[in-house]
């Protein structure tokens, strides 16, 4: 490898000029892979053309007060709250390689790093995008309307009795701490303070907890009892391993299908790949470039097991 990432026929004069033979038998790549893109199970995608989304937060009427003969029907107005901004980010590299290592070089060099490149953006797409969940109880890379952390213990409605609720566990995964999961979605509240319930479809694990997941949701026996009690939650939503989380500890339990729903990558631009020339060297640089702006608005349909 020369300098500023160049691709030169003399990078390595002790071994590598083997790639300009055909002498070896075999060349070894376990980067030559299929890419690992998880994130469409886990958040929504929305497409946009524009530099910047905006998102806005409102509530709606309360329930409605008994009127006596006479007496005017209350009027109500609703709640408008804060807007959030989601700027594109720019995400991009690229090689660049000679004429004479492209002319010359026998593995297929040149090829491979264009596939490579592609899969290594949509590999960073998916990286970046996790960070909703694996930092999901810090407001480092992301917050909500309300100005907290995806997960939180006093998460604010926008009713004038300041309700507020929490989609926050703090629990390793068991029957009693996904119970509480289930409980959250039964119980929800809304903008207005009043309640509502929601059908959670999604176990997002870590890959430590891929046996727990299953023997949770899919024994019909009661998970880690000895006893002919059934399993209440059999099929109650589907497990799913998430290889992008880092703590072995941590789970979700989701309600992706629901339209209140709202963890995002909002996407101005795929990756693309560019192939030129800048000089007289005949050097070729291929390079990337992409845009997104991954982000939550609201963390109602997220209950966070653990982090």
């Amino acid at each position: 490898m020369g300098s500023s990432g160049i691709l030169r026929t003399n990078w390595d004069l002790s071994t590598n000029k083997d790639v300009f033979k055909t002498l070896v038998l075999e060349w070894f790549n376990s980067t030559d892979r299929p890419p690992l893109v998880e994130y469409p199970s886990v958040v929504n995608e929305i497409s946009s053309s524009d530099e910047y989304e905006r998102m806005g937060r409102f509530s709606g009427l309360d329930y409605a007060e008994e009127v006596v003969q006479g007496a005017q029907i209350p009027i109500q107005d609703p709640k408008f709250n804060t807007t959030k901004d989601y700027t594109q980010v720019a995400f991009g590299t690229g090689f660049r390689i000679t004429d004479r290592m492209k002319r010359y070089e026998k593995i297929g060099l040149y090829q491979f790093l264009t596939e490579n490149l592609r899969n290594m953006m949509l590999e960073t797409k998916d990286i970046q995008v996790s960070r909703l969940y694996n930092s999901a109880a810090v407001t480092t890379y992301a917050v909500g309307f309300d100005t907290y952390a995806l997960a939180h213990a006093a998460h604010t409605c926008l009713d004038d009795a300041a309700t507020t609720f929490s989609n926050y566990g703090n629990a390793a995964l068991s029957t009693s701490s996904f119970e509480s999961a289930l409980n959250y979605f039964d119980y929800m509240y809304d903008d207005s303070g009043n309640i509502f319930t929601a059908q959670p479809d999604t176990l997002v694990v870590n890959r430590t907890l891929r046996w727990d997941a299953d023997e949770l949701l899919k024994s019909s026996g009661k998970p880690w009892e000895m006893s002919n009690t059934i399993n209440p939650y059999q099929g109650e939503v589907t497990p799913f391993v998430y290889h992008r989380l880092t703590a072995t500890t941590s789970w979700f339990l989701i309600a992706k299908s629901n339209p209140r729903f709202k963890l995002f990558v909002i996407t101005t631009m795929t990756p693309d790949v560019r192939v030129y020339s800048v000089d007289s060297t005949r050097d070729t640089i291929v390079d990337s470039l992409q845009y997104f702006k991954y982000g939550f608005s609201d963390g109602r349909m997220v209950y966070v097991g653990d982090t």
